[in-house]
C-alpha cells in the first residue's frame, strides 16, 4: 500500500492527531501509564461466548458459536508487521490503520491464524445480548465515541488513538465499536460488502451497533478500518 500521509493531507492530519493528543475530547489516549498502570495490549483479544443475542433493528433473535475477538481497532503498527510497505508517522503507531480494502483486511487477518466478522459477530461482540443500541447502552454520549459530533477545535475531523474512549466499551470490554472508523466484516448484500460501527466522519446515528454501511470490496477510504476474530476452540 502506498503512504497516504503526503502533502497537505500530511499536515492536516498531524496537526489533528497533535490537537488530539492535547485535548483528546476529554480522554488521554497519549498518556503514558501511570507508574504501577497496565500498558495497553493492543493485540489482546476478547472471548464472546457462545448463545443467543438480538440481531438488527428489528432485534432478530439468532445463535452463535464462541469466538474470539479483537479488542482493539488494528493499528498502523499492527498493520506494518505484515505489510512492509505501509508507511506512517510514528505519532499515529497506535491509531486505526486505515485506506485498506477488504481484501487487504482479510490478508492481515489470515497472517494471524484469524478472520474477518461476519456482521452478527460483529453486532454481537459490540451490543451484548440486551438489544442495546450502542455499546455502553441505549442513549449516545458524546465522551464514548469518536464521530463528526466530536470537538476536534477547528481541525479536520480525524480518528483518534485506539481506546481512547473506555466508557464507549461493550458489555464484552471491546473498544471503539462506535465511531472512530468504519469496519470491514466478511458479510455480503448482494455484490457489496458490509461495513459496521460508524466512523469520524459521521454523526451519532451510523454509530449504532445496528448501522451497516454497503462498499465494494475493493474500495479503501480514510475512514475504513478493521479487527480480526478467531474461532474459540
Amino acid at each position: 500500500m502506498s503512504n497516504r500521509f503526503t502533502g497537505n493531507k500530511a499536515i492536516f492530519w498531524l496537526l489533528a492527531v497533535l490537537m488530539a493528543s492535547a485535548q483528546n475530547a476529554g480522554a488521554e489516549p497519549d498518556k503514558r501509564p501511570a507508574k504501577g498502570e497496565k500498558a495497553a495490549n493492543y493485540d489482546e483479544t476478547v472471548l464472546v461466548p457462545a448463545g443467543k443475542f438480538v440481531f438488527g433493528k428489528d432485534k432478530k433473535e439468532i445463535s452463535l458459536p464462541a469466538f474470539l475477538i479483537d479488542k482493539y481497532e488494528v493499528t498502523n503498527k499492527q498493520y506494518a508487521k505484515f505489510n512492509l510497505d505501509h508507511k506512517y508517522d510514528s505519532i499515529v503507531a497506535n491509531f486505526p490503520v486505515t485506506m485498506v480494502s477488504q481484501e487487504d483486511a482479510k490478508s492481515h487477518c489470515e497472517a494471524l491464524d484469524k478472520r474477518l466478522p461476519t456482521e452478527q459477530e460483529w453486532e454481537k461482540a459490540a451490543r451484548g445480548t440486551d438489544g442495546r443500541i450502542y455499546p455502553w447502552g441505549n442513549s449516545f454520549e458524546l465522551s464514548h465515541a469518536v464521530t463528526s459530533e466530536t470537538d476536534f477545535e477547528g481541525h479536520p475531523p480525524q480518528p483518534l488513538k485506539v481506546g481512547t474512549h473506555e466508557k464507549g466499551k461493550s458489555p464484552y470490554g471491546v473498544m471503539d465499536m462506535s465511531g472512530n472508523v468504519w469496519e470491514w466484516t466478511s458479510s455480503y448484500d448482494e455484490r457489496y460488502s458490509i461495513l459496521k460501527g460508524g466512523s469520524f466522519f459521521e454523526d451519532r446515528e451510523p454509530a449504532k451497533a445496528t448501522s451497516r454501511l454497503r462498499s465494494i470490496p475493493d474500495d479503501s477510504k480514510d475512514y475504513i478500518g478493521f479487527r480480526c476474530v478467531k474461532d474459540a476452540k
